[in-house]
């Protein structure tokens, strides 16, 4: 088999995720049907549509890797040292209420670390890629994380995860970074959020409760873009995360220190 790792992924997947925009921009202001999946939201035609198509094309690309894609579980051999990591609508509820801040997210993984990933925001026209050893760009342009050393000019981005206990506990945690000064967002799709953080919008990033295809992309785009990111505890992050941190390292420290006890 050709070394996958050092292939150059980005004239094979960005066409692919540029489609997946499309076929998504096509149902942008319809109504769309929602389909509710307990406490983890809902899915939409558009969710479903994209990700057919993206499983249909990254298996063709790639055949021998495995899949796992937001709405419709795991194919292909779970034995196989790569898997696609794919949210074909990171932001959902924010695309079914007429909200631009949505994504593509796809990340390649070797032996459970993502090594290449792509985001694709379709309403700006904006692309993120990154693989390991090879840098993050958006739109070509090369990425770095902000190295902020005055707290109060520390912008961190957060989740809120679907569940109120789960709401309630996240909530707890970002009550203790507003108290040390830092401000914070929360927009709704994490994957995106990430990709900020690469490109310097958001200074930091603390993430909970979410799932493996939130973050898989945007930790390579993070890492190749300079920044740190990992779980609570400080492992890297891998399929069964639980909740993670992210940054340049200054911002990365103080959020590790702010969180204190709370980390695991």
């Amino acid at each position: 088999m050709e070394d996958m790792k050092n292939r150059n992924w980005q004239p094979d997947l960005e066409p692919l995720v540029r489609e997946a925009g499309r076929i998504l921009l096509s149902f942008w202001g319809t109504k769309l049907t929602h389909t509710f999946k307990g406490i983890y939201g809902f899915a939409t035609e558009a969710d479903l549509a994209s990700e057919k198509y993206l499983i249909a094309a990254l298996h063709k690309l790639f055949p021998q890797a495995s899949i796992c894609a937001e709405e419709n579980g795991n194919y292909g051999s779970p034995s196989s040292d790569y898997q696609w990591v794919i949210d074909p609508l990171d932001g959902t509820t924010n695309f079914a209420h007429g909200l631009s801040h949505f994504c593509i997210s796809v990340a390649l993984c070797y032996q459970d670390r993502p090594i290449v990933g792509i985001i694709y925001n379709p309403m700006a026209d904006e692309l993120y890629y990154a693989q390991e050893g090879k840098g993050a760009f958006l739109n070509g342009q090369k990425l770095a994380v902000t190295e902020v050393k005055e707290t109060r000019e520390v912008l961190v981005a957060c989740s809120l995860p679907y569940g109120s206990r789960k709401k309630f506990d996240t909530l707890k945690l970002i009550e203790k970074v507003v108290q040390h000064g830092y401000g914070v967002r929360h927009y709704g799709a994490a994957a995106l959020d990430l990709a900020y953080v690469a490109a310097g919008r958001f200074d930091g990033l603390v993430l909970v409760g979410l799932s493996w295809w939130d973050v898989a992309a945007g930790a390579v785009l993070i890492s190749e873009a300079g920044g740190m990111i990992s779980d609570f505890s400080g492992e890297p992050l891998s399929s069964d995360y639980s909740d993670c941190l992210a940054g340049g390292k200054s911002v990365f420290e103080g959020l590790k220190s702010i969180l204190g006890r709370n980390i695991k």
